[in-house]
């Protein structure tokens, strides 16, 4: 590849590179093209999303935090799609898309529930209740909210 500098041969070489992660810095692997005449180092839109996702992965260990490949495995084995799991754990549209990609990392609470539910996935069916429950009380909420509008209209 050209040098987007000088316009010399650059090659592809790794390299250890300190990333800052909100606040936190870690050290990963960097794959990059440096300049065999200028030195200058350039990476591709390809290995930029690399490198954020060996800087999310390197948090993750930091913090014991599973891995992505380890949700889809966990996610897998108790038979659930992407949007099953996305509802029985109250999140957005596309967050476990995006836990299973590497792009986000997930929360404490959730990488709780996962770990639960991998070493006792007949827990699954509790989750499933309490998920039910938490849908009627909001149900309820929502009539009790209409029927106070009523009677202040």
């Amino acid at each position: 590849m050209d040098c987007v500098i000088c316009g010399g041969n650059a090659k592809i070489v790794t390299e250890q590179k300190q990333a800052r992660y909100r606040g936190e810095v870690v050290e990963v692997t960097q794959e990059l093209y440096r300049c065999e005449s200028c030195q200058e180092g350039f990476v591709t839109p390809e290995q930029a999303g690399n490198h954020v996702r060996a800087v999310k992965n390197e948090i993750r260990k930091k913090y014991g935090l599973l891995s992505p490949e380890r949700i889809v495995e966990i996610r897998n084995k108790l038979g659930l799609t992407q949007a099953q799991l996305e509802e029985l754990l109250n999140t957005g549209s596309k967050v476990v898309v995006r836990w299973e990609s590497g792009k986000v990392i997930q929360g404490d609470s959730h990488d709780t529930v996962l770990r639960l539910l991998e070493k006792w996935p007949s827990e699954l069916e509790h989750v499933r209740q309490i998920q039910k429950l938490r849908s009627q009380e909001q149900r309820e909420y929502e009539t009790r909210a209409r029927g106070r509008a009523a009677c202040v209209a």
